[in-house]
């Protein structure tokens, strides 16, 4: 099943923290995004960094003891015109196979995060050539945080590949059209990154913003590695993807994929990328949510931005798995 981004509505809402979010500690940086989203309010725009929360840092997860290596991928940029994509550049990485499994998939490995990855990500601009090389560079850096936990899971690590589009493109989920969301295809294993979407639907100009969307579709990309995806799209079709529990479980998918954003930013963060990228990406992801649409399919901005700050602040893939979770805590 194909992955999209909720979109935000022109003036998002404060973004609010659950009074009990599932499994996580208080830090620093809920305070401070709190605060940012209330100042943020008050001008009605998006995109401003608090100072009270600069010198917060990710905690360190427990690293696999399998070195990262970096992964690299081939990239399409398409302007004016696009072109469809059939197949997947990517293979399956040796013998390894995703396993079909939601809550006891065996990515679910006890102190497994995201490792510390220093990452060099080029200057940012909104034109789809400028986008495309900063994803490309962003990629090869998220492959390094996961490598380690997925292999220790002995599950596949193929990298996905990435098509950054200023027009429409033809995928095998279907027409992505150049005004609609970033989007997953599990199909070819690539991530299509609606440039002209964010910069001139939305109005985003802020690389964290753009960096936080990436990773967010690099989190659906993890649940195809991992089998999650498989196991999701067998018990979306056997609830039907339109009704109560069918929502319910696409919910799940898409927040355990924010939490996952979270926990790929504080890689980047403890290896040394600016607050300037990180907090940008962490606010946008807290104002998205349900609010801003007609379907709840991607849950509550409350809610979403509860797992984005449990995935930040515990960098634990444990403390991601949405699909243990009561209802309560992905509605």
């Amino acid at each position: 099943m194909p992955f999209e981004e909720q979109p935000t509505g022109p003036i998002p809402r404060v973004p609010q923290f659950a009074q009990q979010p599932p499994q996580r500690n208080n830090t620093g940086l809920v305070v401070g995004l709190v605060l940012a989203a209330v100042a943020l309010f008050g001008i009605g725009t998006v995109g401003v960094v608090a100072a009270s929360v600069s010198a917060d840092k990710a905690e360190e997860p427990v690293e696999a003891p399998i070195a990262a290596a970096t992964t690299t991928t081939t990239s399409e940029t398409t302007t004016a015109t696009s072109t469809s994509e059939e197949t997947s550049t990517s293979e399956e990485s040796g013998t390894e196979q995703p396993v079909p499994k939601l809550g006891d998939n065996p990515i679910n490995i006890d102190g497994n995060g995201a490792v510390t990855t220093p990452c060099s990500l080029p200057e940012f601009s909104t034109d789809v050539a400028s986008q495309d090389a900063f994803y490309q560079a962003a990629l090869p850096c998220l492959m390094q945080a996961w490598e380690p936990a997925l292999e220790e899971a002995d599950l596949p690590t193929d990298a996905p590949r990435v098509v950054t589009t200023g027009d429409d493109v033809d995928t095998p989920c279907g027409l992505r059209t150049w005004d609609q969301t970033a989007l997953y295809c599990p199909q070819d294993n690539t991530i299509y990154m609606t440039a002209r979407y964010y910069s001139e639907i939305e109005g985003r100009s802020e690389a964290g913003v753009f960096l936080g969307q990436f990773a967010h579709e690099f989190g659906h990309a993890l649940q195809r590695l991992s089998g999650i995806n498989a196991a999701y799209g067998s018990a979306s079709a056997t609830a039907g993807a339109e009704t109560e529990a069918g929502l319910e479980l696409t919910r799940r998918s898409e927040l355990q994929a924010t939490c996952f954003e979270g926990m790929s930013l504080a890689a980047l963060q403890n290896g040394g990328v600016s607050n300037d990228l990180i907090f940008p990406a962490l606010r946008d992801s807290a104002a998205r949510g349900d609010e801003n649409s007609d379907v709840d399919d991607h849950g509550s901005i409350q809610t979403n931005s509860t797992w984005v700050d449990q995935g930040f602040s515990k960098n634990e893939i444990t403390q991601c798995n949405t699909w243990l979770s009561p209802p309560s805590d992905v509605d």
